[in-house]
């Protein structure tokens, strides 16, 4: 009886841990990366809240401002998202091939998110159509 009753608190105990997937953090608390990222494109003053969250072995941070802005990092500070919702994604996050093709084939429109993950770029325009390209930025396709 005695074992089981240890086991069940044991048990107890590692899915409360679990349960707890994101914790709110410092500034400081994030990568050198995320945070030299945040640097050159916001101010640190725009930022509402900062959360880690664990994913496996590793954390990722969600950094959210003021302006309803959601920027995801993964656990080294690479960004991973950018979601601006209806203002456009700052200069110079997106790289210059995708806003050459941008520019060139949608000139009344610009980036309110921009996603990168490990096979893919993908950029949300104002008008919700989604492009898709490579990791080397040549255009894959369209998505509405």
């Amino acid at each position: 009886m005695k074992k089981f009753f240890i086991f069940a608190v044991s048990c107890i105990l590692s899915l409360t841990a679990c349960a707890d997937h994101y914790q709110l953090i410092k500034y400081s608390e994030l990568p050198v990366q995320a945070q030299a990222f945040i640097q050159q494109h916001f101010n640190q003053e725009d930022i509402s809240h900062i959360e880690r969250d664990r994913e496996g072995i590793h954390y990722e941070y969600n950094v959210y401002l003021k302006n309803a802005t959601e920027i995801d990092f993964d656990y080294q500070g690479n960004l991973q998202s950018i979601d601006c919702k209806h203002t456009t994604v700052p200069e110079g996050i997106v790289p210059e091939v995708i806003m050459s093709f941008i520019s060139l084939h949608h000139p009344n429109l610009f980036v309110v998110e921009y996603v990168i993950d490990y096979r893919h770029q993908t950029v949300e325009l104002n008008n919700e159509i989604e492009l898709i390209f490579d990791r080397e930025g040549h255009f894959l396709r369209m998505d509405d």
